[in-house]
């Protein structure tokens, strides 16, 4: 980041993790495609990027020739490699991901070879005004299956991996931060558990200063956190947040009294239940308990006294940011926690963390909502950044002219 408060245009970057890319063939494709055509849409020359490389790819990018014609990619693609996304490990696209985007956990030896495979990476690939660069990981893993031996064979091979980014900040001269990211129904899920378990590395881990926290909007309007209080906490405590990601949840507002109505604000809800991606329910009840549910369809599944008490579900699907409601007036994103976050950052200009759409599951809409081609996709997604843009700007962050863009192809 710049020395001055704020970010450039160029700097707002967007999570490739919305592009299939199994190999380094299907990541070049994808660079040269979908990159360019959201940078070009947005009339920049250079632009971040928070790219994702599956472990298939990072293992391929391991050998010299191959690392270096893809370097040379993205700097005649006008890509600025400053952050990389190594949370999904495998393949993110094709079949049920659900809960095995959290494999392999941090217990197991491949997350540990994985994210090193990465940290070497970028640091060969960051820009020469760039001393910094950021990766988000897994929460350490999926709560329901986490037990006190993988949280120390966890710890254990963070270990390994704090020491391994400070051997090589001290060979290349380029710090790489591994950003841990809360997410609902994980080990990490919410601000006091990330505390928490910062404070307790602090005191352990004599290279904790390679270990941060990626924030991610949608993940915390889920549990029902407030994104400005949460961040303030944070800073409070002097957990380091490296990355945010800018998302958006999908908040379903349930009528309580009019059983009709409710039941067709669920049949709407119902067409984001889908198979690929796991979608984690949170709700409170009038007694202000927290209620949860794996995955939509099982929230959907409940029975009606439970939505009779629940005046709004939180759900984690990352909708599109610029969108304030989809198919019914009910159905509503969380962009008040999107400002909240924005509010925070003009009131903290000592916090400059990279700031990345990740809005993934466009392909994953309902069909009335969906992209219907892949040019709608990337003005899409150039709509978001603009979108972001505008919000920066409203708050004296973004730094010179904002990029051109037309409208949105799609109206969500």
């Amino acid at each position: 980041m710049s020395a001055r408060a704020g970010w450039s245009a160029a700097q707002i970057g967007y999570c490739s993790n919305v592009h299939p890319a199994r190999d380094v063939a299907g990541l070049k494709s994808s660079i040269l495609q979908h990159f360019q055509g959201v940078r070009r849409q947005r009339g920049l020359a250079v632009q971040d990027s928070g790219l994702w490389i599956s472990a298939q790819a990072a293992a391929e990018l391991q050998q010299p020739a191959v690392r270096e014609s893809f370097l040379g990619l993205l700097h005649d693609s006008g890509m600025r490699l400053t952050s990389l996304n190594g949370f999904p490990y495998g393949q993110f696209h094709q079949g049920a991901v659900k809960a095995e985007v959290y494999r392999p956990t941090w217990a197991e030896p491949q997350r540990l070879e994985y994210s090193l495979q990465l940290a070497e990476l970028l640091a060969a690939a960051l820009p020469l005004d760039c001393q910094q660069g950021v990766i988000s990981s897994v929460p350490l893993g999926y709560a329901a299956l986490w037990d006190d031996a993988q949280q120390q064979q966890a710890e254990a091979q963070l270990l390994q991996l704090t020491a391994g980014l400070a051997s090589l900040h001290r060979r290349s001269g380029k710090k790489i931060l591994l950003c841990l990211e809360m997410e609902p129904d994980c080990v990490l899920e919410n601000t006091d558990q990330a505390i928490a378990f910062f404070q307790h590395w602090k005191a352990t881990d004599p290279h904790h200063q390679y270990l941060a926290l990626c924030f991610d909007v949608c993940h915390q309007a889920v549990v029902f956190e407030d994104c400005y209080q949460s961040l303030q906490r944070l800073l409070q405590a002097r957990i380091p947040v490296g990355k945010i990601q800018l998302s958006n949840a999908l908040i379903c507002h349930l009528p309580v009294t009019d059983l009709a109505r409710r039941e067709q604000v669920l049949q709407a809800l119902g067409n984001f239940a889908e198979a690929t991606y796991l979608h984690q329910v949170k709700a409170r009840d009038r007694k202000g308990q927290l209620l949860a549910w794996a995955d939509l369809p099982k929230a959907l599944q409940a029975v009606e006294p439970v939505h009779g008490q629940c005046p709004e579900l939180r759900i984690h699907f990352h909708v599109p940011l610029f969108s304030e409601q989809f198919l019914l007036p009910e159905l509503n994103g969380s962009q008040q926690a999107l400002m909240r976050t924005f509010d925070f950052l003009a009131a903290h200009p000592q916090c400059q963390p990279v700031l990345e759409v990740e809005t993934y599951s466009w392909n994953v809409l309902p069909g009335t909502l969906r992209p219907d081609t892949e040019q709608a996709l990337l003005q899409g997604i150039a709509a978001e950044l603009q979108w972001v843009e505008q919000q920066l700007r409203q708050r004296h962050l973004l730094h010179g002219q904002s990029s051109p863009m037309e409208a949105p192809a799609h109206a969500l």
